[in-house]
């Protein structure tokens, strides 16, 4: 048999030969594309933050982790995507704890009208006091908690009078968003309500359809709504958050442990900003719509929250004694 022998030369020819035909053994991980659907509006602050935060992630994760920002429900209503993140055909959402109530009861606990003295009030109780027992309900929902984001304490709107009191709220008919926190804090106030999807409210306060609506001051001034109305009262009735969540199976799966730290770390970030910018603007929302002639009147919060009896009784009914029991401790530390 004759004698195989390979010079040097031949043997490095072969290998630079290998490398160009055969997949090279280290390789760039393939890239992760995420999907992220949210209801606010391109403008506001949370679809801003959150396509800042899409960009530093891609960039420190060298484009191995690229998030696609749906924003204004471009992907369907906001309990029609939460149930798709639920499930995995979407990847993330910026989700408000009122649209998951279907599949977790006692997160509602975060929409209780007049819980929160403030901001800073709010904030502790979500980020320290409950956080982790608000991540434990997000994961027993379906849903892995990434971070806060911020919506900010909701305002009401009408074409009818100001409201100053607790009486000019009665015989209001009102368009609430499918959350029964709102509905209930407004019928004990004794107005009237009204389902309405976010995408038609426009054009039913335009309409005459219905004589106001409430919302954040920020959603108010982005989605125009105070073109179809004359009067903003600062009730301050529910503080609104909105959670950043993935899919759990997405999250574990699809990204490394390092990639997961990059993105809740940005989301971190992102949520940070996004709050600074909706309490930054809020009076420069607020000055602008009044020179668009809306007026502004800025009520005692006390007086309305007297009048939460049966919305109280309500919630605490659907939520549950030891949910309500656990959930006011948390408020309170906060508070403290």
């Amino acid at each position: 048999m004759p004698k195989l022998s390979m010079s040097r030369r031949s043997v490095l020819t072969a290998g630079v030969a290998f490398a160009v035909s055969a997949p090279s053994i280290i390789s760039a991980r393939a890239a992760v594309n995420l999907r992220l659907t949210h209801p606010a509006d391109a403008a506001h602050p949370v679809n801003i933050e959150a396509e800042a935060m899409a960009k530093r992630i891609a960039e420190r994760t060298k484009g191995e982790v690229n998030i696609a920002i749906f924003a204004n429900n471009a992907l369907g209503s906001p309990t029609d995507t939460a149930q798709q993140t639920r499930l995995g055909a979407i990847d993330m959402i910026l989700l408000n704890p009122a649209n998951i109530e279907a599949m977790s009861k006692t997160i509602g606990v975060v929409n209780i009208p007049y819980q929160f003295d403030s901001y800073e009030h709010a904030h502790k109780t979500l980020d320290v006091t409950g956080r982790d027992w608000l991540a434990a309900q997000l994961q027993a929902a379906g849903f892995t908690w990434i971070a806060n984001f911020e919506w900010g304490f909701r305002a009401l709107t009408n074409s009818r009078r100001p409201v100053n009191a607790p009486a000019d709220v009665q015989g209001l008919k009102l368009r609430v968003p499918p959350e029964l926190a709102i509905k209930a804090a407004f019928e004990a106030l004794g107005a009237t309500t009204q389902t309405i999807a976010f995408q038609e409210v426009y054009l039913a306060l335009a309409n005459k359809a219905v004589d106001g609506q409430d919302n954040p001051v920020a959603t108010t001034y982005a989605a125009k709504f105070y073109e179809a109305q004359s009067n903003l009262a600062l009730t301050k009735h529910i503080y609104t958050s909105i959670m950043l969540a993935a899919n759990p199976k997405v999250w574990n799966d699809k990204l490394t442990a390092d990639q997961r730290k990059i993105v809740s770390e940005e989301a971190t970030k992102a949520g940070a900003a996004a709050r600074k910018t909706v309490r930054d603007n809020e009076e420069k929302y607020i000055a602008d719509m009044q020179k668009a002639g809306i007026a502004v009147t800025r009520p005692d919060v006390a007086p309305f929250r007297d009048k939460m009896g049966p919305a109280y009784d309500q919630l605490r009914k659907v939520l549950g004694e030891d949910t309500w029991t656990t959930w006011a401790k948390f408020v309170a530390a906060a508070r403290a």
